[in-house]
């Protein structure tokens, strides 16, 4: 389960990822963002101040515990991580409280799926952070955060979905499409895995068009692929692009 996926990511670790699995005491609620590039707006958008100021069509879903990203980060010249402030613009900041060093996650980088295939020195780590939210709108929180820095598809196929892992929340916003990192798969592969995942709410910027780096994910990672029917998505909430990631409206669904 979620735990065992956890607990595999952390290692012999005897830190503050390991403390903080040890505190929950049931499995963890898991917000999944794969090519998260350097956006932390998923914090802002599912904390439970969010959820209670905006609140959805129907029932909401339970907000995740933590929040695991993953992106294979090809820019050699980034200094993502270099400092403890990731952002501030006039409403937010995202700070760093808490940094630990993971077990190297070295997954294969596929041609056919990124097109940076030789990554940077941050391609393989992992590391759990502890973020610092301020908000001018919902205030101040704190997030747990895991960081791998690896392609998307072969995790999901080798670490997710082999340990049994379970993501409460998926957010699919410019799926290989931010920073310039690129990429040939548009993350439509995602609506495969909804259900095997027993995902809940899914974010989605609806730029699901299947791309050939798709089309090869299932190819590379038969896990990938499509089992029973197609889960069904019932819109609760959106906000506009440019609330977001420029590259289309947002779309919160609930996941039958």
């Amino acid at each position: 389960m979620s735990m065992s996926m956890l607990r595999r990511l952390n290692g012999i670790n005897n830190g503050r990822f390991r403390a903080f699995l040890d505190s929950l005491g049931r499995e963890p609620r898991i917000a999944w963002y794969p090519s998260a590039g350097e956006d932390f707006r998923a914090l802002l958008y599912l904390c439970p101040g969010y959820t209670s100021q905006y609140p959805a069509g129907g029932h909401e879903p339970s907000p995740p515990d933590l929040f695991l990203f993953t992106d294979y980060f090809p820019w050699s010249q980034s200094t993502f991580l270099d400092t403890r402030e990731l952002h501030v613009d006039g409403r937010t900041r995202v700070s760093v409280r808490h940094f630990e060093s993971l077990p190297r996650q070295d997954l294969p980088l596929d041609l056919e799926i990124i097109d940076f295939p030789q990554g940077s020195p941050a391609t393989g780590q992992a590391v759990f952070l502890e973020l610092d939210v301020e908000s001018d709108v919902l205030g101040k929180m704190t997030w747990p955060l895991i960081y791998v820095f690896c392609e998307n598809e072969p995790f999901c196929a080798r670490r997710i979905l082999a340990d049994g892992g379970k993501i409460s929340h998926v957010v699919h916003v410019r799926y290989g499409g931010g920073c310039g990192g690129g990429g040939k798969a548009h993350g439509a592969w995602l609506m495969n895995v909804l259900r095997r995942l027993e995902c809940e709410v899914f974010l989605t910027d609806e730029s699901q068009t299947d791309g050939p780096g798709d089309k090869a994910a299932v190819r590379l990672y038969p896990e990938l692929g499509r089992v029973g029917d197609a889960p069904v998505l019932e819109p609760m909430r959106s906000i506009r692009s440019e609330g977001w990631s420029g590259h289309g409206d947002v779309t919160w669904n609930r996941v039958r």
